[in-house]
């Protein structure tokens, strides 16, 4: 049922050319390792990454907290993927311990200590770009993390797709300074759950396309 409501949800609003993708967590390890070789490769075409790694998988220190969600073709091909892992502890607090905002440490508390996830790995095949892929990722990440009662995601995202994604209404609080991390400039915050609009499950808007990797 789940799963029902997250591939209907994340493809609300998007184009006809996604009525045939499915969104869904990836619940076999089949469809896990998919997504992480997915990760993998785009990170390495776009430079994220300097070198391959021999099993197609970057490394991740909390694998063992971590969903990965995916956009399947009919052919079941995974085409995009993004990774939700509860915590803490959360990379992007241990990246910017130093290059936090005083301004922010209120609500970086309320986030260490409340029900939070970090968001990460999000991928999208190049040849899928133009599709909206990632924005239906992002909606599916919206109705999993309600379904588990979580209040906060803390996200690290290329400072364009940050931009893109507040064009779309999703509310984004900054809080830290930008820094290069994984080849680009990147800006890390936190998206309160609860005060996401629920405008931004039905919409569909050409920015989206920065966000595809």
């Amino acid at each position: 049922m789940l799963n029902a409501q997250i591939n209907q949800i994340a493809n609300a609003g998007t184009q006809r050319q996604t009525a045939n993708l499915r969104v869904q967590i990836a619940d076999t390890p089949e469809l896990i390792r998919a997504a992480k070789n997915l990760c993998h490769d785009v990170y390495l075409h776009v430079g994220y990454i300097d070198a391959p790694y021999a099993d197609r998988m970057i490394p991740y220190e909390y694998e063992s907290t971590s969903t990965y969600i995916v956009a399947i073709t009919s052919m079941n091909e995974v085409i995009g993927t993004v990774r939700l892992t509860q915590g803490p502890p959360f990379k992007t607090f241990d990246v910017w311990k130093d290059n936090l905002f005083a301004s922010q440490s209120a609500l970086i508390k309320s986030a260490l200590e409340g029900p939070s996830f970090e968001i990460g790995a999000l991928a999208v095949n190049k040849n899928f770009s133009a599709m909206k892929i990632s924005l239906m990722l992002y909606k599916a990440v919206y109705i999993y993390s309600r379904s588990l009662k979580l209040d906060y995601a803390i996200i690290s995202m290329d400072a364009r797709a940050l931009r893109a994604m507040e064009m779309q209404g999703w509310v984004v609080v900054k809080i830290g300074g930008p820094m290069d991390y994984f080849g680009s400039i990147t800006i890390p915050g936190i998206m309160p759950v609860n005060e996401q609009p629920g405008s931004v499950l039905q919409k569909s808007v050409s920015q989206n396309v920065l966000l595809a990797a």
